[in-house]
């Protein structure tokens, strides 16, 4: 093993090393997002039936527990600001959405970075490996036995498998987590609108009940 790293070269160390970083912060992001992820269907349906008892006080206690969700944030801002008209809750909810956002998308630039940037690290290191391949032949005035160029064809070759070889898991990981991220930011999305329906509703019938006591 140490031997191959010799071989590889000084790129080879470089490729490792975006290699390890592009991992930790993929571990770090995938820990976020599984803390972040909630069952949204039994969260709504439990703040639902505290909007609908107008026990608003609550809800936000049921938000406030699961406290590392976006969803939960959406929610939260939106019954905070239930007194307010349709517009201003929209406002308040989008406000969090970008925070949220912003939350979601952290380090997902640099892991994808490090997906793009290993294979060119493994092209540089191929190039290199040719270049000393060549020299080694321009010095023996073109009479050079395979051992002189088996290391510079061995630090091309490396370079390229360790290349690919961090780029192809990186360009996955980064798939996958932006189609958690984008799980999660459809569940806020269906959480804003859920709620905001469910308040309209709730001034349907306040309307409602304020004109049959006005008839009669």
């Amino acid at each position: 093993m140490f031997t191959t790293l010799q071989l590889g070269g000084p790129v080879l160390w470089l490729i490792i090393l975006v290699a390890l970083f592009g991992l930790l912060a993929f571990v770090e992001r995938w820990y976020y997002y599984h803390r972040a992820q909630i069952k949204i269907h039994d969260f709504l349906l439990g703040i639902s039936k505290r909007i609908r008892a107008n026990a608003h006080a609550e809800a936000i206690t049921i938000c406030e527990q699961e406290a590392h969700s976006p969803v939960a944030q959406v929610a939260r801002a939106a019954i905070i600001n239930h007194d307010r008209n349709r517009d201003e809750i929209r406002e308040a909810i989008d406000v969090v959405v970008i925070q949220e956002m912003r939350r979601l998308n952290k380090k997902l630039f640099f892991i994808a970075s490090c997906a793009q940037i290993a294979p060119l690290l493994g092209l540089l290191g191929t190039v290199m490996g040719m270049i000393a391949a060549f020299l080694a032949i321009s010095k023996e005035g073109g009479l050079v036995s395979a051992t002189t160029l088996a290391s510079g064809v061995w630090q091309a070759l490396i370079c390229t498998a360790a290349g690919l070889a961090a780029a192809i898991p990186g360009y996955i990981c980064y798939n996958y987590l932006i189609s958690r991220r984008d799980e999660m930011i459809n569940d806020m999305e269906l959480c804003a609108t859920q709620i905001l329906i469910l308040f309209a509703e709730q001034e349907r019938s306040r309307r409602r009940s304020e004109f049959d006591l006005t008839e009669t």
